[in-house]
């Protein structure tokens, strides 16, 4: 069994869309035989956004950030992530990207971020609802092997 925590950052005029997203990514999950165990809602704080993220890291497999991954300046997401991870998973975050920027060139702006903290991956997407599968689904598969591997050592 492997458990995932969403968390959605609140970015102003995108609370609908983060909400549908949310609603998505827990059914791509739970599809893929990963247990959802819950949303958080932060604001783009980098103080509070790290504090979420450590705290759901030690109690799930996988911590899903939502959002704050444009190019403004209120944009904190991937830095977050990347400031705590333990180890940058490069591999999941090109995967990520080159299947949204196949789907829509468009999405080449905005960015991800993923890595490891302890035994958990955190994973950094666009929260827009339209295009979150696209940022999920070519990696949740290969995530198993790298938890049944801690697993059994």
């Amino acid at each position: 069994m492997y458990r995932c925590k969403i968390i959605r950052v609140l970015e102003s005029g995108f609370f609908d869309e983060i909400s549908q997203s949310t609603e998505i990514s827990k059914k791509i999950l739970e599809s893929h035989g990963i247990t959802y165990t819950g949303s958080t809602d932060v604001d783009p704080v980098m103080s509070d956004l790290k504090e979420a993220i450590y705290s759901d890291s030690c109690s799930n497999d996988i911590v899903l950030v939502l959002g704050g991954t444009g190019l403004y300046k209120e944009d904190i997401g991937p830095e977050v992530v990347l400031s705590l991870v333990d180890k940058r998973a490069t591999g999941i975050e090109t995967a990520m990207l080159r299947n949204a920027i196949v789907a829509d060139p468009s999405l080449c702006l905005y960015r991800v971020g993923a890595g490891t903290i302890g035994d958990s991956i955190v994973l950094s997407v666009p929260g827009y609802h339209e295009t979150v599968h696209y940022y999920l689904e070519p990696v949740i598969d290969y995530l198993k092997p790298f938890f049944d591997g801690l697993r059994s050592s």
